[in-house]
């Protein structure tokens, strides 16, 4: 029915399909009833690109600074826990040159024997108190029997007389 002619230019036929691409996208402008009637704000949408890519760099860096912040608190605490163990096994109070100055133990280390100490402390305080219980129970008994006897001697008196 109808003929159409085509042409073997490769320039020409560049030329019609760049033509009617250009004719689609107008077409496509056109009937698109949203963009055609509100339109693209391409500047808002710049926008919200860049500040997007701003927040996702300063999360980055703030990520990056978070990390080297943790590194260096690590490195801290591994230098305070090997201080902590050095303190613990090589500066011992016991070791110091000062130790006899705070040694409270010194006291004792110190005294001599002296001829007229008592080193039987102990023993010499549980005697003199079995001895101070004994005289003290001795003198309730003593205390007792002159009770017993001023009794026995007011009522042998009050017999006496009666008879």
């Amino acid at each position: 029915m109808y003929s159409i002619n085509q042409s073997t230019d490769p320039r020409e036929a560049a030329a019609i399909e760049a033509k009617r691409n250009r004719e689609k996208e107008r077409q496509n402008r056109f009937f698109n009833v949203r963009n055609r009637v509100i339109g693209v704000d391409v500047q808002a949408l710049n926008n919200q690109v860049a500040e997007r890519k701003r927040r996702e760099a300063a999360e980055k860096s703030r990520e990056a600074a978070y990390g080297t912040s943790q590194v260096q608190y690590d490195v801290v605490v591994q230098m305070l826990e090997k201080e902590e163990d050095f303190r613990e096994q090589k500066q011992q109070l016991k070791n110091g040159r000062e130790f006899s100055l705070w040694d409270p133990d010194q006291v004792w280390k110190g005294l001599q024997y002296f001829s007229g100490e008592n080193l039987d402390r102990a023993t010499h305080l549980r005697v003199q108190q079995r001895q101070f219980r004994y005289d003290l129970e001795r003198r309730q008994q003593e205390q007792q029997q002159a009770k017993v006897d001023e009794n026995c001697a007011g009522s042998c008196t009050v017999w006496a007389s009666a008879l």
